[in-house]
């Protein structure tokens, strides 16, 4: 086991501006990152770019970025970097990124929200790269907002808290849903919107998935998803105590995390603090969760965050198998484009390409070999009349290649062989 040296890794740097976040990335689960699907060391991270519209800022596109940690003795190497997910380009509600396996156990379910709406964007991670599957419109729309999303460990809920509105009017509202793994589809919509100048807060499920908690500032609050009229069995279960850390900061509630221990970990609003809260017995009803208010003492300051961590512990759904197959194909439809030819097939040491008519925007080739990994990527490809591409360093055997335009839109997939 290699251990970490809290260094940045290979060409791990530069992900956003050091101008614009200059004390850190500032969103709340505004990075995910994921394992790739049965390729042992590579990992997908996903982040956003934002805009400002008007007074609020939004997400206009999200990125993906491949981690290999085969690389530099286990140190690890950022592979691919910030390239944009295709059909992501659109207005998003900011942050909020969070994940589920799919039914299959294998996969990964992403979802995020169009910009106060209530149309939901639907991504999945797979071993063939990160697709967008579809759209989905339920329940109420949600405003642009700060906050936390969750899924129950069973994989049967997802949730989110929404902090929302300005210093003068803060408003806040939780949402949860029945989550379908299999098709990754919303259904028995249910939302509430809390009364109040408080804002802050975050959600997390208890690890047998029956109760959702949700912490909004100076109050956490349990729902029963298992009773007829859930929004009805709220019980508030911990107000904030009044206690002040060494710095004269109220320790208030904010985001909410599963741990894989089963307790419930919350962190502390607006400042850094050295304190986190715990909900010691989360599966337990009203009182006897036994919410512990700053029950540990950090050994440094922690300003407003938390791990983003899916729950790893999910596998293959129980008595409905399903596959991304039923759902997605092997990458998105490519776009309109002229007939690229990618010759010959198989190829010795040489790949050629090929373009009818007048196409001169430059391309990005890559290669996949059986299992996913990256094995080949090549920039600024003029293919049109023709360009070549040096195959001597791959390994004999058969590649799946993507050929794609700046903006990270596909162009074209297909197959070629390597032979010596």
């Amino acid at each position: 086991m290699t251990l970490p040296q809290h260094k940045i890794m290979q060409n791990g740097n530069g992900f956003q501006s050091s101008t614009q976040y200059p004390f850190g990335y500032p969103l709340n689960q505004g990075v995910l990152i994921l394992p790739f699907p049965d390729t042992a060391g590579f990992y997908m991270m996903i982040d956003g770019i934002h805009k400002n519209i008007v007074i609020d800022v939004a997400t206009e596109r999200l990125r993906y970025s491949i981690i290999d940690m085969n690389w530099n003795s286990g140190m690890g190497k950022v592979t691919e970097k910030t390239l944009t997910i295709p059909n992501s380009t659109d207005t998003l509600n900011i942050g909020h990124l969070s994940a589920v396996r799919h039914g299959n156990g294998r996969d990964w379910w992403i979802l995020t929200m169009k910009f106060e709406s209530n149309i939901f964007r639907r991504f999945l991670l797979s071993d063939q790269g990160i697709n967008a599957v579809g759209e989905q419109t339920i329940g109420e729309a949600v405003p642009n907002s700060v906050g936390y999303s969750a899924y129950s460990p069973n994989g049967e809920w997802y949730a989110h808290y929404n902090a929302y509105g300005h210093s003068s009017n803060p408003k806040a509202s939780v949402h949860f849903y029945r989550f379908d793994r299999c098709t990754g589809l919303l259904r028995d919509a249910h939302y509430k919107f809390y009364p109040g100048v408080e804002s802050y807060g975050g959600v997390a499920f208890s690890l047998n998935s029956r109760y959702l908690y949700v912490s909004k500032y100076t109050k956490i609050f349990q729902y029963d998803l298992e009773t007829p009229d859930i929004l009805a069995s709220e019980q508030v279960v911990a107000e904030y105590d009044g206690f002040l850390d060494g710095n004269g900061v109220p320790t208030r509630f904010y985001g909410l995390l599963l741990a894989p221990d089963g307790k419930i970990y919350g962190n502390i609003p607006n400042f850094n603090s050295r304190y986190i809260h715990v909900i010691d017995q989360p599966n337990l009803a009203g009182d006897s969760c036994n919410v512990i208010q700053h029950a540990i003492f950090l050994p440094a300051d922690n300003f407003g965050t938390l791990p983003n961590l899916p729950y790893y512990r999910l596998y293959e759904a129980e008595g409905s198998p399903c596959d991304t197959l039923a759902v997605t194909t092997h990458w998105l439809p490519p776009v309109a484009a002229p007939n690229i030819r990618v010759w010959p097939v198989p190829a010795a040491d040489v790949l050629h390409l090929s373009a009818e008519g007048g196409w001169t925007e430059p391309l990005t080739l890559r290669l996949y070999d059986a299992l996913g990994r990256l094995t080949l990527s090549v920039e600024g490809l003029r293919v049109s009349p023709y360009a070549q591409v040096n195959l001597s360093e791959l390994s004999a055997g058969a590649y799946f290649f993507t050929l794609t335009r700046q903006d990270g839109t596909l162009v074209k997939t297909g197959k070629v062989v390597r032979t010596r």
